[in-house]
């Protein structure tokens, strides 16, 4: 499998994802600071103390996060599995001496970790910085204490692997349909879906483990899916 992956990457070149990464996470850290600054830009705000929480930063970044990522790992999910089995390249594929399954496997499994080991990285970066820069310039209220670090550390790791999710099932759609823009639109509207609940039920913290249960599933009956399709393709 490590040798597979290492062919993908070889095969297929990583460095527009590296720079959409870090595009992403100079977005993402600005972003931050612009809604820690709200209740001095206008401090008439309703809910002011809200933006100077740091659960509620916290929460917000991881949202706006795994709808980047999520979206993020879509593409690539384009460029490794669609186009890979569409057309002459489904042939290319099927010409190497390894098995349809194995060679599947390998690429779903680079799409899922990309986004979520990328996010998983840039939000630790960025909950740091911010975390410390708040000992010079605070906007937050609270205090950061070693339980809200805890809950934020755990919440960025079920955003990121829902980030994950959001790849695979997306994906899945858009190679049902054999189409590029399907799977874009997939996980637009994935994500949206999962962000209007997550920010309705911020509060009630059970939800986002319920969300990401459900997610892995679909997700498992998703990787069940590609397989299948892939072993009984005819080219």
């Amino acid at each position: 499998m490590h040798k597979l992956i290492s062919l993908e990457i070889r095969r297929n070149h990583l460095r527009p994802y590296h720079m959409a990464v870090l595009i992403c996470g100079f977005t993402l850290l600005a972003f931050h600071y612009f809604m820690a600054a709200i209740p001095l830009i206008d401090p008439t705000e309703t809910d002011i103390e809200m933006f100077s929480s740091y659960h509620f930063l916290f929460h917000l970044n991881h949202l706006l996060s795994m709808s980047a990522f999520g979206i993020l790992g879509a593409v690539m999910g384009t460029r490794f599995v669609i186009e890979e089995y569409s057309g002459t390249r489904a042939i290319l594929s099927f010409s190497y001496p390894i098995r349809r399954k194995k060679m599947m496997g390998a690429k779903l499994w680079l799409i899922f970790c990309y986004p979520v080991v990328a996010m998983l990285l840039g939000g630790i970066v960025i909950d740091s910085i911010f975390s410390f820069t708040e000992r010079f310039f605070p906007f937050c209220t609270d205090s950061l204490t070693w339980k809200t670090a805890g809950w934020a550390f755990l919440s960025l790791l079920c955003h990121s692997l829902l980030a994950g999710t959001v790849t695979l099932i997306s994906t899945w759609i858009g190679f049902l349909k054999q189409s590029i823009p399907v799977t874009i639109v997939s996980a637009i509207l994935t994500v949206t879906i999962l962000c209007q609940i997550l920010s309705l039920t911020f509060s009630f913290r059970p939800v986002l483990f319920i969300l990401l249960g459900i997610a892995v599933l679909l997700t498992v009956m998703a990787v069940k899916s590609f397989f299948h399709l892939v072993e009984n393709m005819e080219v």
